[in-house]
């Protein structure tokens, strides 16, 4: 009987995680991991994938692309009726700025075209094609075929957090290893982002000798796939220190988010009263969760994003997130991730 599969290719700076699931009914159930990290991650990661699978063409496969390549900014641009016409005058705005034809540009827009109603100023995600083509050309040379859907991180992640938190204002934090990104909400509509170029990997790093942990302990993995569960005095350890190095710059970053957006203010940040964090696992989740409470105060509601998963799959969040996207193109649109032991490499 014939079975929908499912790769996702989650390539970041400093690791590579590949992932392989199978589509039974309307479970994505994974049946190969590996991640790998270091500076030649996604050649080391494709090596193992390859000599464990055979991918053929007609797969789904599903990638992210770095946010640092893109560029993230709201557009003023005129009520529409469609998606597909709000995405041609939105990428005829963002080639005049880089000087380009409409066609070298990509345009995503990450919120609704009923949100265009209340008077929201969009916020979109800008790419040049080139540097989409190039990506591409790097997957491609490790013997991968043309990707289905190439995501930007951090948004497969939202394919897996229950969205219905979200009502009324609220800010969520997503970090990953060399990066952050916040998002002030009204609703499930993104209001206002903010890109960090800063991400756990100096604070994971600071763990590397650490006597509370095991000599066998690779702490960066631990902080993208591990689970909170086992790593109580790390999580209030590494918080305490998290506190310190970021204590002055999170109430920077959530004035700048606020008044750098033209559907907000400095004046707003009363109204964001509810802060969700999450990162590519539990316990990073849990690290970052907790550093912010203590910053933020009583007077901020600072909780773990809630996920439609586990809280240990073994993978992290973001690949997780490709695997549900890479199933809307099945048309299955309300599947559900299913943990199993896979292989791991």
């Amino acid at each position: 009987m014939f079975q929908s599969m499912i790769t996702a290719v989650n390539s970041d700076e400093g690791y590579t995680e590949i992932v392989r699931a199978v589509v039974e009914g309307r479970s994505v159930i994974p049946v190969f991991s590996v991640l790998r990290i270091g500076e030649n991650s996604l050649g080391e990661a494709a090596r193992v994938f390859g000599e464990n699978n055979t991918l053929p063409v007609d797969e789904i496969f599903v990638t992210t692309f770095h946010p640092k390549d893109v560029v993230f900014q709201h557009l003023e641009v005129p009520r529409v009726k469609s998606m597909k016409n709000l995405l041609s005058v939105a990428s005829f705005k963002a080639a005049s700025q880089f000087s380009l034809p409409p066609d070298e540009v990509n345009v995503a827009c990450l919120n609704s075209i009923a949100s265009l109603k209340t008077g929201l100023v969009p916020a979109f995600i800008i790419t040049k094609r080139k540097a989409v083509l190039e990506f591409v050309g790097r997957l491609t040379g490790e013997n991968f075929p043309e990707p289905n859907i190439v995501d930007v991180k951090p948004f497969s992640i939202f394919k897996t957090a229950h969205t219905s938190v979200f009502e009324g204002n609220n800010i969520v934090f997503v970090v990953d290893k060399n990066y952050s990104i916040l998002l002030t909400l009204r609703g499930e509509e993104i209001v206002g982002l903010n890109y960090i170029s800063d991400g756990f990997d100096e604070l994971a790093s600071g763990f590397s000798e650490d006597n509370s942990l095991s000599p066998k302990t690779d702490i960066q993995r631990e902080f993208l796939v591990g689970s909170k569960a086992y790593y109580d005095s790390l999580i209030e350890e590494a918080s305490e220190r998290l506190e310190g190095l970021i204590s002055y710059q999170l109430r920077m970053y959530l004035t700048n988010t606020l008044s750098n957006s033209p559907n907000t203010s400095a004046a707003d940040e009363s109204l964001f009263t509810r802060f969700f964090v999450v990162g590519p696992s539990s316990l990073s989740t849990a690290v970052y969760s907790r550093a912010f409470q203590r910053i933020l105060g009583d007077e901020t509601e600072v909780v773990s994003m809630p996920l439609r998963i586990k809280e240990t799959t073994g993978i992290t969040y973001t690949s997780v997130g490709l695997l549900m996207r890479g199933g809307e193109i099945l048309g299955r649109r309300k599947l559900t991730f299913k943990e199993e032991t896979g292989i791991k490499a």
